[in-house]
């Protein structure tokens, strides 16, 4: 398995993923804030602040890196990329059906019946108003895959395995940032509610995404497999947790299309950033 990541090693320390992991708990504020300012009654405001949640911690956490890095993160530091390989979607594919069928075995099928899918989509208020569910559903599917992965693979994994990598330790390199992120990853994912299985999951999930990072080196391919994991784990609560309520086809759209739209989203930040340039390889950095 080759790692793909060492190709082009940043000259960020490992440390900068701790002070990038605050921008979750800053983000997290933001409807504290919303309720101070008298919006707690207004659905479609508190929804909006969802996705705005999201966009802020994933701009805080690269801001953070770019000030300490005294360099905004390159689509070469991040690793996005324009396009996915026919290597990189088999791996998707595959990393998707072996990662949830180790979800499902240390979960035990709990989470995909009935009454949990019910459980979600009343806590998403999907059987609102179509506005406040399409934003809290777009957050879900579409954000999150983006934005948790700018944060977790590529503000706290990416530092911390070319810290160790640029010492000439490239396995340890790899172990400690996937597991520091995954864990990461699991942390606000977690509730009184959840098993210890379902918390193994997360991790599971995480070390997943961190794989797929590891391998194809692409941002772009790990935001695209976060993204289908989101499309199925959304597509049993629209189909399971409706019930009697009249669903609008437009949130089905969503998210059996958000691998899609995340894809193009990618696209999109490989645009706007800046490109970069080759910093030093993991050969390199070793002599």
């Amino acid at each position: 398995m080759r790692n793909r990541l060492a190709d082009h090693l940043t000259t960020w320390k490992a440390w900068y993923a701790v002070p990038a992991m605050f921008a979750i708990i800053i983000a997290s504020l933001l409807p504290v804030v919303g309720n101070l300012l008298g919006a707690g009654d207004n659905t479609t405001v508190m929804a909006l602040l969802v996705p705005a949640q999201f966009i802020l911690f994933a701009v805080l956490a690269l801001g953070v890196i770019g000030l300490l890095a005294r360099k905004w993160p390159t689509t070469m530091d991040l690793g996005l990329k324009r396009s996915l390989g026919m290597r990189e979607i088999l791996l998707l594919i595959v990393v998707f059906v072996v990662s949830h069928v180790g979800f499902w075995l240390l979960t035990l099928g709990r989470g995909t019946d009935g009454t949990s899918a019910s459980r979600y989509f009343d806590e998403l208020g999907l059987g609102g108003a179509l506005l406040p569910a399409a934003l809290m559903l777009f957050a879900s599917v579409v954000l999150a895959p983006v934005c948790e992965e700018l944060l977790y693979r590529g503000a706290v994994m990416r530092p911390i395995h070319d810290a160790l990598a640029r010492r000439g330790l490239p396995v340890l390199a790899a172990v400690v940032s996937i597991l520091a992120s995954s864990f990461a990853f699991a942390m606000p994912h977690l509730g009184a509610s959840l098993s210890a299985g379902e918390a193994a999951a997360f991790v599971l999930t995480g070390i997943a995404f961190g794989l797929v990072y590891l391998i194809t080196g692409s941002m772009t391919a790990t935001m695209v497999a976060h993204s289908l994991q989101s499309c199925f784990a959304f597509a049993q609560v629209l189909i399971f947790g409706a019930g009697d309520h009249e669903v609008s086809p437009l949130l089905y759209v969503m998210v059996f299309t958000c691998p899609i739209i995340v894809f193009l989203i990618a696209r999109g930040l490989h645009a706007v950033l800046p490109a970069g340039r080759p910093a030093m390889s993991g050969a390199s950095a070793a002599r």
